[in-house]
Order: C-alpha cells, then structure tokens, then sequence
C-alpha cells in the first residue's frame, strides 16, 4: 500500500511539476507593459463597472480613486451596480455622486424580479446593459487602484485591440502569517492565469481586474449559460470568449484575443481574508466554477492539484507511522523546486519578495488546505457576503 501511494503521489508530482515549468515559460515571455503617452492612438470610452454589496466601508475608498484617475474624465464611465446591500453603501454612493459632479457615476440598484443564484452576474449583466463604453472595466469595491490604471489599461487595449484583457490583482498591508501565505498564494495563481493566457490556455482570471470588449460580451453570450452557478464570472465569460473562434472567426479571435497586462501600474489591490471561515468560503466559491464552462485541460490541471495534495497528506501521515521520510519527500521536492523558481520571479516582480520566507511554512500547510477546501467544496454551497450560495 505504501510502495503504491509513492508511486502515485511520485506520478502527480512529476505531472505537476511540468505543468508549473510550463508556467515559468509562459511568465517569463510575458513582456511587460509600459504605458507611454501617445497621440497616434484614438482615445476610447471605457464605461467601469463595480458590482458592490455590503461594501459601506470601502465604496467611498473605492470611488475616490477615480478622483486622480490619469484619463479624461470625459471618456469614463463608473457604474455600481448595488447587490442587495443591507447596510450603507447605496446612500454612501448616492451622497458620493452629489459631491463629485464632474465624475461620470450612476447608481444600479437591483431589484428581485425573480428568483435567481446568479448575483453578481446579474448585477455586471444589467450594468453592461445601460453602458456607453466600447470597453468593460469590472472590478471589486474593496479594490484600490493607483492614478495611471485606467490610462495603462486603455492604452494596452488601444495598441494590441484585444478582446478580454486580464490584469493583477495583488494583496496589500498583510499584517499576519495569515494573510502573507495568502499573499504568496495569490501570487503564484496570477503568475499561472498569466502563463496560461500567454500559452494561449487561458483558464485563470479575476473579475476584480478584467476588461472586454462590450461587443464579445454581447457576441459570447455573457453568461447565459452559466447554468445558476453563482461564481465564475470572471473565468466562464473567458472560456467562452475563448471559444469564439471554433466556428470559423479569424485567428484573431478566441483564444488569440485574449491577453495579460503585465504590469504593475495596471494591477488593483486588495485586502486578504480576515479569518479562516472567510478564507474557505472563498474557495469554496472559487472551486464552484471548475466544472462549469470550464475546459477538459482545466478540469484535468485542477484534479492534478488536488489528487497530488491529498496525496502528500496522506504520504505524511503515513511516514509519521513508518518513519519512511523520502516517500514523503521527494515528491514534495519535486513539487516545491518549480513552484519557488515561478514564485520568485512573480514576487520579483511586484516588489514582495520578502513573502518568500513563508514558501517552506506553507509547503506544509497546503495539503492539509487544499484537501479540506476540496472536500468541502463538494457540497455545493458556501456563505458569501452575507447569504448562502451554490
């Protein structure tokens, strides 16, 4: 049994391994995007659109940074999209507008004209419905954005005419152990939707940093076919824009369309979650869209993940019983040599390098997680932002 499980775990670890190599190659061809000032290229109206419910202490934030935005406040368009919010924040949006006459900003209240699990879904849908822009910006009201993020964005679509654009979304002001792990973790799923995408795989992306044209939301569907799954706004509309070419469209459609802004002027931050309940409702969340719109190489890569995780799980365990450490080892080894190399450049990259010290501490900490989330994420429903989702 135990020769078996080592075998197992030894296959998952290789597999893995090579799929985190192929991140590397994806992350390092990635060429970085540097905004310049050009007057060759058109300027655009980019209608921005925040869904937001329950966000009393961050709306206001969120929206002054629109304030010291470097783009022509005439050519933008901020839309918030209210979920149902049981506190303040449709009134702090509402007094916001008042104050700030110059800004563009309209208020989305929605509204239960019928049952539904598609939320924030529902709500982007419904904002995108009465926007004026060419370009979709959705992001998070408890993201912050510094003064050049709408200008690098609108830039960036400008010269390559992309049709979906992914940006970082990175964690900032990590005070604990708790939240720097979180940190270490987010960036290496940014470093993999950005390899994938420029591997033309594109499975991984935020919808708190994400454009598209309004006419390939239009063309894809949005998410009518998202099948009441409440999550995967952000990753179910790629793979469909993805797929846009598979009925003879140009090869600079689908896939080909869709590209990372690397760059550090165009990410958006975010705080880590508080505790570890907040921590598991969110993946929970996350693991809900792998089986919906998501493509065969996805679903394969995710069940890699788990299988090798549980796999070191119970690997360990069983060495605590045999004192047999390599079977334990050498697949962690295996694992953990890839994975460092993709985390420090991506740390590199973003200045946060001194997350690193927490790459051998997590190392132990992730099988144990990513198996709990795993199973957990079987049951199908989760607590979010203050109601119960599927």
């Amino acid at each position: 049994m135990e020769n078996i499980l080592f075998l197992f775990t030894l296959f998952l670890s290789i597999s893995y391994a090579a799929f985190i190599s192929w991140c590397i190659f994806g992350w390092l061809r990635s060429a970085r995007f540097r905004a310049t000032p050009s007057h060759d290229l058109p300027k655009i109206f980019v209608a921005v659109i925040i869904p937001a419910r329950n966000e009393a202490e961050n709306i206001s934030a969120c929206l002054s940074d629109f304030l010291h935005q470097d783009y022509p406040r005439d050519l933008f368009e901020l839309i918030v999209a209210d979920d149902h919010s049981e506190d303040y924040s449709a009134d702090i949006v509402e007094r916001f507008i008042r104050e700030n006459p110059s800004l563009r900003i309209r208020l989305l209240k929605m509204h239960e004209r019928e049952k539904t699990n598609l939320f924030k879904k529902h709500a982007i849908t419904e904002a995108i419905s009465i926007s004026s822009g060419e370009l979709i910006i959705t992001t998070d009201a408890d993201c912050r954005r510094g003064p050049e993020w709408l200008a690098t964005l609108t830039q960036y679509y400008r010269q390559f005419k992309p049709e979906m654009m992914s940006a970082p979304v990175i964690f900032s002001n990590e005070k604990s152990w708790f939240e720097k792990i979180q940190s270490l973790e987010f960036l290496g799923l940014i470093a993999i939707g950005a390899a994938a995408i420029k591997n033309k795989k594109p499975f991984l992306c935020n919808g708190a940093n994400l454009a598209f044209t309004k006419a390939a939301f239009i063309e894809a569907g949005g998410y009518s076919s998202a099948k009441n799954i409440s999550s995967g706004d952000d990753t179910q509309l790629m793979q469909k824009i993805a797929g846009m070419n598979k009925e003879g469209a140009s090869a600079s459609r689908g896939k080909e369309a869709i590209h990372f802004v690397k760059s550090t002027e165009a990410m958006v931050t975010t705080r880590a979650q508080h505790s570890l309940q907040a921590l598991l409702n969110q993946r929970k969340r996350w693991a809900s869209k792998i089986p919906v719109q998501m493509s065969a190489f996805t679903i394969f890569i995710a069940v890699i993940a788990y299988l090798l995780h549980a796999g070191l799980l119970l690997s360990g365990i069983l060495m605590c019983y045999t004192g047999n450490i390599l079977f334990f080892l050498i697949p962690l080894i295996i694992k953990m040599i890839p994975e460092f190399i993709l985390l420090s450049g991506v740390s590199s990259f973003f200045k946060k390098t001194s997350l690193l010290f927490l790459f051998l501490p997590a190392q132990i900490i992730y099988p144990v997680y990513i198996s709990i989330v795993g199973l957990a994420s079987m049951t199908g429903d989760y607590q979010w932002k203050g109601r119960k989702a599927k």
